[in-house]
């Protein structure tokens, strides 16, 4: 038998063309953690769902309703892991090695939840952008789900809460 799974790591993808770049950015939680891909497949064609199965542990297909947290909680309700983190695939993580140290160190008995910075970019050529810290990390509970249709968000919520300068970009 494997190892209790620690992360789960949840995305919704849609279909976007670089989205692989969000799924390879993810290879470094997965090579040094036991964790675990769930990927919530809102409208991929054919060619990205093949990109997605060379890196998910698990695909849902889930039929787009414009609601946001229905869409989370599918990917949600499938985690095995002790914690939960949530991301798009349109965003990717430039060194996900502080996040990495702070699940091998232990140190994640300390907290609850979790922020990282989110650098949202106004260009391609990533000149212009603004950093903003996201909570999107949490530790599971059985009532843990997320709220609000539109700009969603993990309740219940709690401290302490670990910040993180570890960046995920975003376009």
């Amino acid at each position: 038998m494997g190892e209790k799974c620690l992360l789960s790591i949840s995305l919704l993808m849609c279909g976007r063309k670089d989205s692989e770049k969000c799924l390879e950015s993810l290879l470094p939680f997965k090579n040094k953690l036991p964790c675990e891909i769930i990927v919530v497949d809102t409208g991929c064609d054919e060619d990205t769902r093949k990109i997605i199965e060379k890196y998910a542990d698990n695909i849902i297909a889930f039929k787009w309703c414009n609601d946001f947290s229905k869409a989370r909680n599918a990917g949600l309700k499938a985690a095995k892991g002790e914690w939960f983190l949530y991301l798009d695939d349109d965003e990717w993580f430039e060194d996900p090695k502080d996040i990495i140290d702070f699940f091998k160190s232990g140190k994640y008995k300390k907290y609850n939840s979790a922020c990282y910075m989110q650098r949202n970019y106004h260009d391609f050529e990533e000149t212009v952008y603004g950093d903003a810290a996201v909570s999107r990390m949490i530790k599971l509970e059985k009532d843990t789900c997320f709220m609000s249709s539109i700009h969603e968000y993990l309740y219940p919520y709690k401290g302490p809460v670990m910040l993180f300068d570890t960046y995920v970009k975003h376009f």
